[in-house]
């Protein structure tokens, strides 16, 4: 098992191409960080957060006083983190696929890019995620909604600092496509995919994987007409939804 090819350059790019602007998002990221307590539910001292990017997050919950350890498979983003991060965050280079862990965690997360591969593939990550949860602990993880992608977002073209993007859907494997390139380079274009689920969908695959949802909670909306985004939207009309995992 490895992970699917288009997903060290898409992430890659992405982070060169964007301005850096973690500066200016303190407080967003402070509030998303109470937000993730909040959801949780209770008290915890341990959080694994996978996909972790340059490790914003971690650094908010850090903050808070969560022992922080971040998974992330492109290795510019870690030498970012690494750089940004203080001591107290451990963070790892490695394929969530095939990385391993010597202990458990109270909270693991996936925040923005759950759906890389196949149904298997997601099983299996679901399955691994179980592994590093503590028996009484839990997952945070978010889902792509179909309807949005597959209604509002797509055919959606916009400009972001050196970089332009378009959105798509692919309704036969149910994924949304996020392409882009740079403005010099038109012509080199690099692009996401990730798989959307229902909540029946996702509830039946973490059924499979011996996890229950014990919480839902509606992510927020790009009005594109208006261009407005909405922090939370409705259930039906948000671009993603978080969901709580415990054990069976």
């Amino acid at each position: 098992m490895t992970t699917n090819e288009w997903v060290i350059p898409f992430y890659k790019y992405q982070f060169e191409w964007l301005r850096d602007i973690e500066s200016e998002m303190t407080s967003y990221l402070e509030k998303d960080a109470e937000k993730i307590e909040e959801q949780i539910g209770n008290n915890f001292e341990s959080m694994l957060d996978i996909g972790a990017g340059i490790g914003s997050i971690a650094r908010a919950l850090d903050a808070r006083g969560i022992s922080m350890t971040t998974l992330e498979l492109v290795p510019e983003l870690v030498v970012a983190s690494k750089l940004r991060s203080p001591k107290t965050i451990d963070v790892h280079l490695g394929d969530f696929y095939t990385y391993t862990f010597p202990t458990q965690f109270d909270v693991v997360s996936y925040f923005d890019g759950f759906g890389i591969g196949t149904d298997d593939d997601q099983l299996m990550l679901l399955n691994r995620m179980k592994t590093w949860m503590k028996d009484d602990g839990c997952a945070l993880i978010d889902i792509y909604t179909p309807d949005y992608w597959r209604t509002i977002a797509a055919g959606q073209k916009m400009k972001i600092d050196d970089a332009e993007r378009i959105y798509s859907f692919d309704e036969e494997n149910c994924r949304m496509i996020d392409s882009w390139w740079h403005n010099e380079n038109p012509e080199e274009v690099v692009t996401q995919s990730l798989r959307c689920y229902a909540i029946d969908e996702i509830s039946a695959m973490c059924k499979k994987a011996g996890l229950t949802i014990t919480g839902i909670f509606p992510g927020g909306a790009m009005d594109f007409d208006k261009w407005i985004y909405t922090e939370t939207a409705s259930l039906s009309s948000c671009l993603s939804y978080r969901i709580k995992l415990n054990k069976d």
